[in-house]
């Protein structure tokens, strides 16, 4: 298969034109269309669908982007291996990380694995599920830490199980619901609700909590992907959140709200693309994260 042609797929996937594809790659349109349809006959498929002003992939088409993308990050790994083992050089390292890990237990891996490998560069970039499985499967972070699923949509990533923490319905102290006593599901929604925005698996948990007492599901009126402004608006408000119980850590102005059913769990840890090379500050890191999360309770 022509990896040219793979190029101009991912071009057009990636631009939505055939004009801006074009462009981007310094050639003339009916090149790139002939390209195009060498890979379509190719594979035996139509891979977009041509409108008026754009180009949409196809079921085909994604099939095709998504091994496209690991075709080339495969290559580009070779590369890095080849140079780390020609000069044996220290690398830059990138990880993708939920909220809990980010002033959790990730700190302390990466700390331990500067010291380790004093000439390694590490970028940490923060996220929910969605947003971290396509840093990963982009190849721009070698491995996230995040809630582990079942959902089919993760199910080309390679999941390493390393802590478990339960759910909680979370807000200030001082809450007019932290002097009620034991709380029923109902007592919960005549309060305004703040969720961490594209945290799939959680808003599942927490409509699917409502939803099995044939509740309608409170709706979240203020969204935000920072969990720093999540904690910071309900210690100064009426709201609540659902989350693992480790936000309350080092949020001394937080409690868990006592439900009368208990709260699902959640398991977490690495994702990753199978068979990808990970270089040794990478499995430094990986090594310091297992040993950690064997020390804590939860996590």
């Amino acid at each position: 298969m022509n990896l040219q042609n793979l190029r101009y797929l991912l071009s057009i996937a990636e631009t939505g034109s055939m004009t801006r594809s074009a462009e981007q790659l310094n050639m003339t349109q009916p090149a790139l269309s002939r390209g195009l349809a060498a890979l379509e006959d190719e594979v035996g498929a139509q891979l977009f669908v041509r409108l008026p002003k754009a180009m949409r992939l196809t079921v085909f088409g994604r099939v095709m982007v998504r091994r496209a993308q690991g075709i080339f990050r495969q290559l580009e790994d070779a590369q890095h291996e080849i140079r780390h083992l020609q000069e044996h050089e220290e690398t830059e390292l990138s990880v993708g990380s939920g909220p809990i890990w980010l002033t959790g237990l990730l700190p302390r891996a990466i700390n331990l694995t500067t010291q380790d490998l004093p000439g390694v560069s590490i970028s940490v970039i923060g996220g929910f599920e969605r947003q971290l499985a396509e840093l990963v499967r982009r190849g721009q972070v070698a491995f996230i830490l995040t809630e582990l699923t079942d959902d089919p949509e993760f199910s080309d990533l390679h999941s390493e199980p390393l802590a478990s923490a339960r759910y909680a319905v979370v807000a200030r102290r001082g809450h007019p619901l932290e002097r009620a006593g034991t709380l029923e599901l109902p007592d919960l929604l005549g309060f305004p609700w703040v969720m961490p925005d594209k945290a799939v698996n959680a808003q599942k948990r927490l409509d699917g909590l409502f939803q099995t007492e044939g509740l309608s599901p409170p709706v979240a009126r203020i969204r935000s992907t920072s969990n720093g402004f999540i904690t910071t608006y309900l210690e100064q408000s009426d709201a609540l959140t659902f989350a693992v119980t480790p936000i309350l850590r080092g949020h001394p102005g937080l409690t868990e709200l006592p439900l009368s059913r208990p709260l699902p769990k959640r398991t977490t840890g690495i994702q990753r693309l199978p068979d990808d090379w990970l270089s040794p500050a990478a499995e430094k890191m990986l090594e310091h994260l297992r040993v950690l999360t064997l020390q804590e309770d939860e996590f």
